[in-house]
């Protein structure tokens, strides 16, 4: 930039130099003519009067002789650069027929002169007087100005002639002083131009750094102002212009970042694709409903290559070809399926002849929801089914009694005594279910207390110890006196109960039930364990399932509710406990419980 202006403004002196010089030379050469001309003319009429006035006093002159005469006189008293023959006047007399009468130079015989009455000086004399013409000589090489003049009480015509060459003297001396001059010029020009090129360039220099730097994102440069000029309000203006990109780019990150946290946050999987099928906002639940690995570099690719689901695929291909929003539930994942709740609703556009910019894809997982529906629809058949076997069976046998049964007293006791099992089974299948519902409603216990463990161990051992006798099952207790838990105790009293209650039923014949308890890392673990008949890998995820059993039959025979274990899990959850099941069919399970020592409501 520098350099081309620096060369511009020496182009532009060199030309104007040049142009004023040949200006002034033209100028010169055409005043300097006009004096020549002037001069001969004065010349030329002088001389014309003294030869009329020598004729007129009867003289017979020798025209020959006074041309070379006032020549000699003319040459002798110009101050000319130059002295040579081609430079010095030239005197010719010439009569009305164009006759040379006489010649002033020595080297041509006038009489053997060409006519000169065509000549354009000697017509124009003859017409008007006065006649002038410039004609190149080729025989001296150079322009001559020729001036003629006539009067017509003289009868001749007097010429005078002078080259040019004093001319074009004068114009090589101008062409070297406008040489020298332009040099000189250029020499100061070249130090001005330098000087006025970095004054120039500095703010524009200033300027580009500072755009690179708000380029690179420092947008707090600015460039000092310090003059009122054009490059002055430049600056204030580009100061002005950063300052507001500075507050808009800030708010702008402000608002992405509040997006970016808001996007982020959500539960539910976002993306936003536009109309050539490009990823242009995706959050991590997003991908990682949809198993992207590389969050990263998602943005930027073709949905339908990144996700290769033919369902999904799809259902957005439909929405933006037809511009409405449209839902499915759709099964993804293996060998883990989840469920997905997609909607895709187009992304209106302000442009009317656009029909939507993309698709705005909103992804929930409502696997556990629809589990939960699942459980729910079981849990209502469960009991619907579990209440109508013990009311269809107290139906039938009062029915029966009504019948004349009653009057058996052997039979109608018998009946009774069914009646009367079937209603405690409902009994404890109410209370269980009611139990089992108190627990999962509740926000945090009540009743809380702490309360030494092996006590309570102690109280299950007494209400179950018949049960187990019967069944010919060992219980061992091995819990530490020392160990105190704070927590409602019938709720902890219960949790033994269910578990120790199952470890019996489920036992073999001579089987044995171990119950341990110790601190454990801030925790206590308590362990039950038994013989018995174990459970199968399969059901395990699902044991704490409300009226789930392994054997639906044997269970039922033996008097479960099937809400026993859920109960268990619900208690160690309302105290932020965890449980795990260790088993191996055939051979036993064992139930491995760890609980805070001190319970913190939530």
């Amino acid at each position: 930039m520098r350099k081309r202006i620096f060369l511009y403004y020496i182009i532009l002196v060199i030309i104007g130099m040049i142009a004023t010089g040949f200006f002034t030379s033209w100028l010169f050469h055409k005043y300097y003519q006009q004096e020549v001309e002037q001069s001969l003319i004065n010349t030329a009429n002088l001389i014309h009067y003294q030869v009329s006035e020598n004729i007129s006093n009867g003289k017979n002159p020798d025209y020959n002789q006074l041309a070379r005469a006032y020549t000699k006189l003319l040459n002798d008293s110009d101050r000319q650069f130059d002295k040579k023959p081609a430079n010095m006047y030239r005197i010719t007399f010439i009569d009305l027929d164009g006759n040379v009468l006489g010649e002033s130079d020595p080297n041509t015989y006038y009489q053997q002169m060409e006519n000169h009455k065509s000549r354009k000086e000697v017509a124009d004399a003859i017409n008007s007087g006065t006649g002038r013409d410039i004609r190149h000589s080729r025989t001296l090489g150079v322009d001559l100005l020729y001036v003629a003049v006539y009067s017509h009480s003289a009868g001749f015509i007097t010429r005078i002639s002078l080259p040019l060459a004093q001319l074009n003297n004068i114009n090589r001396i101008i062409l070297i002083y406008t040489i020298a001059g332009t040099l000189a010029g250029l020499v100061l020009t070249s130090l001005l131009a330098l000087k006025f090129s970095s004054y120039l360039l500095k703010p524009i220099r200033k300027l580009t750094d500072i755009s690179a730097e708000i380029a690179r994102g420092n947008y707090s440069k600015r460039i000092e102002v310090n003059t009122q000029d054009e490059l002055g309000r430049l600056s204030a203006s580009f100061n002005e212009m950063a300052s507001k990109l500075e507050a808009t780019v800030a708010d702008l990150k402000d608002k992405n970042m509040k997006v970016d946290s808001i996007i982020k946050s959500m539960e539910s999987g976002i993306i936003a694709i536009d109309t050539k099928n490009i990823i242009v906002l995706i959050n991590p639940v997003a991908c990682n409903l949809l198993g992207i690995k590389d969050y990263d570099s998602t943005i930027g690719t073709n949905f339908f290559l990144t996700v290769r689901d033919n369902q999904i695929v799809q259902l957005i291909k439909e929405a933006m070809e037809k511009n409405i929003s449209l839902t499915s539930e759709i099964v993804v994942g293996t060998p883990q399926e989840k469920i997905l709740r997609i909607n895709a609703t187009p992304i209106k556009s302000d442009e009317e002849f656009t029909a939507n910019a993309g698709v705005i894809v909103s992804i929930q997982d409502i696997t556990n929801v629809k589990k939960l529906e699942q459980i729910r629809t079981e849990f209502v058949s469960n009991v619907t089914h579990e209440l109508k076997t013990p009311l269809t069976t107290i139906r039938g046998f009062i029915e029966t009694l009504k019948n004349g049964a009653i009057d058996d007293k052997e039979v109608a006791y018998k009946f009774l005594d069914i009646i009367d099992i079937e209603s405690e089974r409902l009994y404890t299948l109410i209370n269980d279910i009611l139990y089992l519902s108190e627990i999962e409603t509740i926000q945090k216990d009540s009743n809380i207390g702490t309360h030494n463990l092996k006590s309570i161990v102690d109280e299950v051992f007494s209400m179950l110890e018949n049960l187990a006798r019967n069944k010919g099952v060992s219980i061992e207790i091995d819990v530490d006196s020392k160990i105190d838990i704070t927590a409602n105790r019938n709720r902890i009293k219960q949790m033994f109960i269910n578990l120790i209650d199952n470890a019996i039923k489920y036992n073999r014949p001579n089987g044995y039930v171990f119950v341990k308890a110790q601190k454990a890392e801030g925790m206590i673990e308590i362990t039950v364990k038994d013989t018995g008949i174990g459970i199968d890998e399969k059901h395990i995820p699902r044991i704490f399932e409300r009226f789930y059993r392994v054997d639906k039959g044997r269970s039922r025979n033996m008097g479960g509710t099937g809400l026993g274990l859920s109960i268990v899990k619900h208690i160690v959850n309302l105290y932020n406990g965890d449980i795990r099941i260790n088993s191996i069919p055939g051979k036993g399970t064992e139930f491995v419980i760890r609980l805070p020592a001190v319970h913190v409501n939530k």
